[in-house]
């Protein structure tokens, strides 16, 4: 089986030496001239291996590779980022873009050789999973223009969340005032009918609820709690009236950091609401995220609420 490399490269020089190079060791060689080019190839084409230079007008490698990485059609295609850049801060740059290695170039190219197959034999132990679509389909100039935006999209939203979440304890280290801006925040980005918070307080736990008058709060807070235990947090401290509250389709989300369980995340819907797959990425992000608020307050003895539990919205 010959394995199939995308090789990006926009040195027509290097383009041509790299590709004999590696026909050579017997892959076949899918070449591109630049960053566009290489992501049209590699959606049209769907390489077993991608290879690309770092420094290219346009699209340049980090970008490619970080594109590539977050979109599901071609995640699990590993990359290879070739450059004459060395030094520490682009290797980790690297790296963070998604990488699974970064090579310097060379004469003969003994390293990028060496990985190659290294990556290759790692890929075979774990089979690639595509999801089926249109195969005899490919993709437009115009077709990749949109995948690129609706990326650049996703991620630009992403990070504009991961930094509100981390602005909630920007000003002060008080649980009130975080759980009030943490409800504030989820309002002014998802449509909910509740919302419950649990902290973990080492002995037992504390619940912040944000609900509208229509839902019976005392059944919600037996529902949460219940979640919680199952999740693995201490008891709620405040007692709780036994219920059979359970609505559908709601999201959970666990606060945990390096182990530890911080905390629980509960949204629920309104009834015949259903959450759509981005709204469960808002959630954990935003849970992920609110880990590493949860232990600054409790760093700074402040992770004890004032009322164990309040109703935000209940004049709604």
């Amino acid at each position: 089986m010959s394995f199939r490399l995308l090789l990006i490269e926009d040195s027509p020089t290097q383009l041509i030496t790299i590709s004999k190079t590696l026909e050579a060791e017997g892959y076949t060689v899918i070449e591109a001239r630049n960053g566009a080019e290489g992501l049209a190839r590699a959606y049209n084409e769907l390489p077993d291996l991608i290879i690309s230079d770092v420094v290219m007008t346009g699209i340049n490698g980090y970008q490619l590779c970080r594109l590539v990485k977050s979109d599901p059609d071609l995640a699990a295609t590993p990359v290879i980022l070739l450059t004459k850049l060395d030094g520490s801060v682009d290797r980790f740059w690297g790296f963070k873009s998604g990488a699974d290695r970064y090579i310097p170039k060379e004469p003969g190219f003994t390293s990028l050789i060496k990985a190659t197959q290294e990556m290759l034999e790692e890929a075979t132990l774990k089979p690639r999973l595509r999801l089926i679509g249109e195969p005899s389909k490919t993709l437009s100039a115009e077709d990749v223009n949109n995948r690129l935006n609706q990326l650049l999209e996703r991620l630009l939203f992403e990070a504009t969340i991961v930094d509100e979440v981390r602005r909630i304890a920007e000003d002060e280290l008080d649980v009130d005032a975080v759980t009030q801006k943490l409800f504030n925040l989820l309002s002014s980005i998802l449509n909910y009918q509740a919302l419950g918070l649990v902290l973990n307080q080492g002995a037992g736990s504390v619940l912040r609820i944000d609900a509208g008058s229509n839902l019976d709060e005392s059944a919600l807070r037996g529902y949460v709690a219940r979640l919680a235990m199952q999740l693995g947090l201490p008891p709620l401290k405040d007692e709780v009236a036994k219920g059979h509250y359970l609505p559908d389709n709601a999201l959970t989300q666990p606060i945990d950091i390096k182990g530890q369980r911080l905390g629980l995340l509960v949204v629920v819907p309104y009834p015949q609401q259903i959450f759509k797959p981005g709204d469960q990425k808002v959630v954990r992000l935003i849970g992920e995220q609110l880990s590493v608020v949860l232990r600054l307050l409790e760093l700074n003895g402040q992770s004890r609420p004032k009322n164990a539990a309040q109703s935000n919205r209940a004049n709604n």
